[in-house]
């Protein structure tokens, strides 16, 4: 009896949820990360000096580099799996955050700030979370996705604040030395130890050997196992494998030949490009508007909370009435939001 307890505690559909508590925990960090940036441009730019568009030449390399290495890290999950690779991440931004601690110069922060924490951020961001569950939930993806994207508005609604508090009470050098430590904590001791390799799914090719099969199956012995043709017989995998092997054989695999792909992959581009512009000046925009750094911070994390009811729901919907509608209306709503504060300012 206690044997099949702990057996159906270690299966793999159980175990799913705690693989979906480390991603949870993964994107709360990345989330206080990326939402308090903000907060950390109008601190820099007060200690330094610099313009506000040198400034942002900081977060413009660290937006680059999340860009340029996302496809290497999507490799290096393949080869090295979550275990290794999320603790990694962890140290990328313990080392990124202590060094820019101890700059004395400006353009260091570019490599240290900009460079080396955006690869821990980027690691441990949503892209290697919807990789990692997407496994693992194959037939809820939309609902868990979004719950596990919670965490990113949770990590807003934390930590911008939090890092304004500590900025303000301490400056942001020992607000650096404090919230690094803290995200690695989050991050690499918990994914090291309990973090595990996605089971591995079926491919459309097994699916439909499977198909295959099973119909042969139904029409009698006989008609299961005809003789197949001795080159194709060489060929692992099955009849639809060597289907498959036979159309993508020589081609650019069909995934890079969707129209869908780069359309959705131009609209992120976009969309993220749009964020970036805006987000990163919030706290500066609302302190020329006459309310105090800590306000500023404040009303971010609080539209952080809000948004911790919005994206599981948004996940919902997705699955029963598709993804490309609700991000559709989802970057409506963002571009909606925008025009808004144009309107009612003064200039």
């Amino acid at each position: 009896m206690i044997h099949r307890h702990i057996s159906n505690l270690l299966d793999k559909r159980h175990y799913g949820w705690t693989i979906f508590g480390l991603a949870f925990t993964n994107l709360t960090a990345e989330g206080g990360m990326k939402n308090s940036a903000p907060v950390v441009f109008l601190a820099l730019r007060d200690h330094f000096g610099r313009s506000a568009a040198a400034t942002a030449g900081i977060f413009s390399v660290a937006g680059l580099t999340g860009a340029l290495i996302s496809p290497f890290l999507g490799k290096l999950l393949d080869r090295l799996g979550p275990r290794l690779l999320f603790p990694a991440g962890g140290l990328f931004i313990l080392i990124g955050y202590l060094a820019s601690s101890l700059v004395s110069d400006f353009w260091q922060l570019i490599i240290l700030y900009g460079v080396v924490a955006t690869i821990g951020e980027t690691t441990i961001s949503s892209f290697t979370a919807t990789a990692i569950l997407a496994t693992w939930f194959p037939h809820s993806r939309g609902r868990v996705l979004g719950l596990a994207d919670a965490g990113n508005p949770l990590g807003q609604g934390i930590f911008t604040p939090l890092t304004q508090l500590l900025i303000s009470a301490f400056g942001w050098r020992l607000a650096f030395r404090i919230i690094g430590p803290a995200f690695f904590l989050m991050v690499a001791p918990a994914n090291f130890l309990f973090q595990r390799r996605p089971p591995v799914q079926p491919s459309p090719s097994e699916d439909a050997e499977e198909t295959e099969e099973e119909a042969s199956g139904a029409l009698g012995s006989s008609q299961a196992h005809r003789p197949a043709d001795d080159s194709e017989a060489q060929l692992p995998g099955g009849p639809g494998a060597r289907a498959a092997i036979r159309k993508n054989t020589g081609q650019i695999p069909e995934p890079l030949r969707s129209a869908t792909l780069w359309c959705l992959v131009s609209a992120r581009c976009l969309a993220a490009m749009g964020t970036h512009l805006t987000t990163i000046h919030m706290v500066a925009f609302f302190v020329a508007a006459g309310y105090s750094e800590l306000q500023a911070a404040s009303t971010i994390g609080a539209v952080g909370l809000l948004s911790l009811a919005g994206r599981p729901i948004a996940g919902a919907i997705s699955d029963g009435v598709g993804r490309e509608l609700v991000y559709t209306v989802g970057l409506g709503m963002q571009v909606s939001a925008i025009v808004l504060i144009l309107l009612s300012g003064d200039g």
